[in-house]
């Protein structure tokens, strides 16, 4: 009788696991929980339902959020998105509107913003009048370079190419070895335009290295980033390396 006590229940476990898997959480304090790597889930949202969703986010990093209409065929977003800073969603946020930005998502609610606190929370309001099919991913869209140097007469040189049509905006900050701020350039970069910096022209204290961060308000894969170390008064060769200034966490291959 145990026995098949015990299996009974095993099976209505594996029969309510799919299910209790993609239930989204209906209340603030008990969101679904997304890892913000660009991992896409699909489900439905019903109609008149709020659902919530909870990120672990970084204090200064940038981030976008989407929330796509898989099988809308004429334009209809999945729902009114909300962003909040806080876990008791109290304080909302105001992102950046990405979803016409290409790649457009004109079925989608897309957004972008930089965290303030270890918590970012959502919720999506489905007042359409029906049920909807959407999928949703959180991609942290923060580009990281792994070394600077203005060692000597050596000095690091960054670019960085908005690949969309709108407006960019971005920070660049560079922390010295011990991941302290040693100096930072915000940025304003129009739609197919470059931004370039170099660490001769942030002031950036001589001889020291370290690495760069570079958080922007666009959609995933907005920004193509180069840098390089580099001295000019080697002669008769000039020094130049190419240095990584790349996405980590934006998708998950």
């Amino acid at each position: 009788m145990l026995r098949k006590a015990a299996g009974a229940v095993f099976v209505t476990a594996l029969m309510l696991g799919p299910s209790l898997a993609h239930a989204e959480g209906t209340t603030c304090p008990a969101p679904t929980v997304i890892v913000p790597d660009g991992r896409i889930t699909t489900s439905t949202i019903p109609t008149g339902t709020s659902y919530f969703f909870r990120i672990t986010s970084r204090a200064g990093n940038s981030y976008s959020a989407e929330f796509h209409n898989v099988l809308g065929a004429a334009i209809q977003t999945p729902g009114t998105l909300t962003v909040f800073s806080d876990a008791a969603c109290a304080t909302p946020i105001t992102p950046t509107d990405t979803s016409a930005v290409d790649p457009g998502d004109l079925n989608g609610a897309r957004v972008a913003f930089t965290a303030t606190t270890a918590q970012t929370l959502f919720s999506l309001n489905n007042t359409t009048g029906g049920p909807i099919t959407y999928s949703f991913s959180v991609s942290d869209t923060t580009m990281f370079s792994p070394a600077w140097s203005t060692n000597g007469t050596f000095d690091s040189f960054f670019s960085f190419l908005n690949t969309t049509g709108g407006t960019v905006t971005g920070t660049l900050t560079l922390y010295n070895t011990a991941g302290t701020q040693v100096s930072m350039n915000p940025f304003t970069i129009s739609g197919n335009s470059t931004a370039a910096t170099n660490t001769s022209a942030l002031a950036t204290v001589r001889n020291s290295a370290g690495t760069a961060k570079f958080v922007h308000n666009g959609p995933p894969g907005a920004i193509l980033a180069e840098a390089a170390i580099a001295n000019f008064t080697i002669s008769p060769t000039p020094y130049f390396q190419g240095v990584k200034f790349v996405p980590t966490r934006e998708s998950t291959h």
